[in-house]
């Protein structure tokens, strides 16, 4: 439960190898690059500098790629499957197929096709949209007989296109009657739901009065802007030569679409080049953290001290003449952090990096996450059916992407997590439901709990408080332990020591007293009462330990704490009798002499002040304990949905014919259905309980992740072998 040693490494080399290593050193791996450029010294800028980077055009080769990439998405129907989408698993390649494809692939001329029918589509939409609008503008007035060229001012006539409201038609006519009488001539062209469109011919002087009349009833005066200002001919004439133009568009981009289809066919090779190049755009990043001379370059970073020995030997293999060294980092320089666990605890780390790596100075908690996740998984999914799915599913899954190994991990994981349900499904009675326990006497031999009555739901519900508060406690003795690794072993034992001691006696009286004041006929189980004087002791001890020992001003100096303890056990003492002559009140006029003796007399109503407070904690810990409570309600509801799901299934059985058939469909439906909310929610639950109730009590955080300079990908996975 350590982290990764890690070294600080200068190399020294040929500015004519220079490529060659890095090349090397993204092949191993095993290497973060450290920026010197922002570490160059004032005085050493004259003789070192920052190493100039080629200029191969890879930036803007990845962007061609992209953008091909980006065109052929939009006509890829090949989708990706719900887990290889969720997990982001890829398909292997390795570097030499990648090497050979960026030889022989002439990527530019399909990038260039690409671009010619991007261009040529984006010029075919947007004369479709414009031919559309006027399509739209044209059609109410397909029955204008007038031609065009009407529309033109003549010398004594005005030809006016309009529209109008429905409900101000009859008005608006009535007053044009009233005012010009027969100097006008209006014919209705078109009318919908809303608006009459029509066409007026007046006296061209009467053209202004006209308008002022019109503004008073709405009416819209029309032209057509899609159309020439010279069109000649009649509405239906320019509608027949739109609609003719919008079907050889239609046609062209059926056409082009095809052969973008066509195109979806270089989708892997594309995305392979995309990475390879993406690789050497890498590379190029880390070129431009280097600094060196003319002929010499610099590289600094980090490496696991486990592989400072393969650094080494791999770069003496190459002959090239380069110097490798340690160096000390200096004082501000803070090591990257690298989890090192055993093969047995790394599925846990997936859980740890999701919520931040550890700093430095304190542990690595995967090893105590593991188990506890496991556990809580299984509860809160309680069914021994979904967790043998869950382990069959990631087992297929682990050897279909056996060469990414970060899912590997998360998939050793999910077969623990289904492991686990397994058991508490048979604990429970769940397999796919209550029911198959019910019907089947062997798998009611393995129930501990049996949640479908009062005392069952109570033992599982005291089960769950039990491991939540075990999961605490272990994180207050982990803090312990921490801050004594780290030479603070005395503020450990009146901070965490004084709390643990509390935290035992609490859970021991619990432990006896909760099962004891359950009715009889429950069955709670609980600790044995003989345990009660010794929980009693414990709790009441720890009591004043904390009172008095929650602010401690100088933890090392033993003279000035002995009195506070012998304060601590005398008042416990002198409360619970445990003995005929007077122990504890001795011991309690000691420790007050003492108190007063030492100085602390002065300080000790804000000592105990402090304590109170600290004290006061223990509704946190309640609070903490109880939000155990969700597995155990979770794992309670996955049987409820089971058994909902497979009443909605069976109500299907008496149909005929296709009765049998849709039962089966149905449940294996909604059970998959069952089975994917569910371990999402058991997931999702179980972790939460690590992150907030759990690190909470010693984990900090904050850790910079050792970032290794190696071959990264975007669509591949990239391995030496498939």
């Amino acid at each position: 439960m350590s982290l990764a040693k890690m070294e600080q490494i200068r190399l020294v080399g040929h500015e004519a190898d220079r490529e060659r290593l890095l090349a090397l050193l993204q092949d191993l791996g095993v290497v973060q690059i450290s920026d010197l450029t922002q570490r160059l010294p004032q005085a050493t800028q004259g003789a070192f500098a920052p190493k100039p980077v080629r200029d191969d055009h890879i930036e803007s080769t990845l962007a061609e790629l992209r953008y091909a990439l980006d065109f052929i998405a939009r006509y890829d129907r090949e989708k990706k499957g719900f887990i290889q989408g969720f997990f982001n698993l890829k398909d292997a390649i390795t570097p030499e197929e990648l090497i050979q494809l960026a030889r022989s692939y002439d990527y530019r001329t399909l990038c260039e096709r690409v671009r010619r029918l991007d261009r040529e589509l984006l010029e075919l939409r947007s004369e479709r949209t414009q031919l559309e609008a006027r399509r739209a503008e044209l059609l109410p007035w397909a029955n204008l007989k007038l031609p065009l060229q009407a529309l033109h001012k003549s010398a004594r006539t005005a030809l006016l296109l309009g529209r109008i409201p429905n409900g101000l038609l009859s008005a608006f006519e009535q007053a044009l009657q009233k005012r010009f009488g027969d100097l006008i001539v209006i014919e209705r062209v078109f009318a919908d739901d809303q608006l009459t469109y029509h066409y007026a011919v007046l006296p061209k002087e009467s053209e202004e009065e006209w308008t002022k009349i019109a503004s008073e009833y709405s009416w819209e005066r029309v032209s057509f802007q899609s159309l020439p200002a010279d069109a000649a001919g009649t509405v239906q004439e320019w509608l027949a030569k739109t609609d003719q133009r919008l079907q050889q568009i239609a046609a062209r981009q059926a056409e082009l679409e095809h052969h973008a289809r066509e195109i979806v066919k270089e989708k892997r090779k594309l995305q392979a080049l995309y990475d390879y190049f993406y690789n050497e755009h890498v590379k190029l990043q880390s070129q431009a953290m280097l600094v060196g001379s003319a002929n010499t370059f610099v590289l600094g970073g980090w490496v696991r001290a486990a592989d400072y020995e393969k650094l080494e030997r791999a770069i003496r293999q190459t002959g090239a003449a380069v110097w490798l060294e340690r160096v000390s980092p200096d004082e501000n320089e803070r090591p990257p952090v690298a989890l090192e666990n055993r093969k047995l605890f790394q599925p846990a780390e997936f859980l740890i990096k999701l919520f931040g790596l550890p700093n430095r100075s304190e542990l690595d908690p995967t090893p105590f996450v593991l188990p506890f996740f496991a556990i809580f998984f299984g509860i809160a999914l309680t069914d021994a059916g979904y967790g043998l799915v869950l382990m069959i599913a990631f087992w297929v899954l682990k050897r279909r992407y056996r060469h990414k190994l970060g899912f590997q991990l998360f998939a050793n994981l999910m077969i623990l997590g289904g492991l686990s349900a397994v058991i508490a499904g048979a604990v429970t009675g769940g397999w796919f439901g209550p029911e198959l326990a019910q019907s089947f006497t062997a798998l009611r031999t393995f129930m501990l709990f049996d949640i479908s009555t009062p005392s069952g739901l109570i033992a599982f519900l005291l089960f769950a408080f039990a491991l939540g508060f075990v999961q605490v406690l272990l994180g207050n003795l982990l803090e312990f332990y921490d801050k004594a690794r780290q030479g603070r072993f005395w503020e450990a034992l009146w901070s965490e020591g004084t709390w643990i001691v509390f935290m035992v006696g609490v859970g021991v009286v619990a432990g006896v007293g909760v099962p004891a004041m359950m009715p009889k006929e429950l069955n709670a189980p609980g600790l044995p009462v003989a345990w009660m004087d010794v929980g009693v002791y414990l709790a009441l001890l720890g009591t004043f330990l904390v009172l008095f020992f929650g602010r401690v001003e100088s933890p090392q100096n033993l003279m000035k704490q002995i009195p506070w303890l012998l304060l601590s056990f005398g008042l416990t003492f002198w409360i619970l009798k445990p003995v005929d002559w007077p122990l504890g009140e001795s011991l309690s006029a000691l420790g007050a002499l003492g108190v007063i003796a030492s100085g602390e007399g002065r300080r000790a109503l804000g000592r105990i002040g402090a304590g109170a407070f600290k004290l006061y904690g223990a509704t946190g810990l309640l609070g903490d304990v109880l939000s155990y409570s969700r597995i155990m309600a979770l794992g309670v509801s996955t049987g409820l949905i089971a058994a909902s799901m497979n009443k909605l299934s069976l109500m299907m059985w008496d149909l005929p014919w296709v009765g049998p058939v849709l039962c089966v469909v149905f449940i294996v439906l909604l059970q998959t259905f069952s089975i994917l909310i569910n371990s999402l929610s058991a997931f999702v639950h179980a972790a939460r309980l690590h992150y907030v109730e759990f690190f909470t009590k010693f984990y900090e955080a904050g850790g910079e992740p050792f970032k290794p300079f190696a071959r990264a990908s975007v669509y591949y996975e990239v391995r030496e072998q498939r």
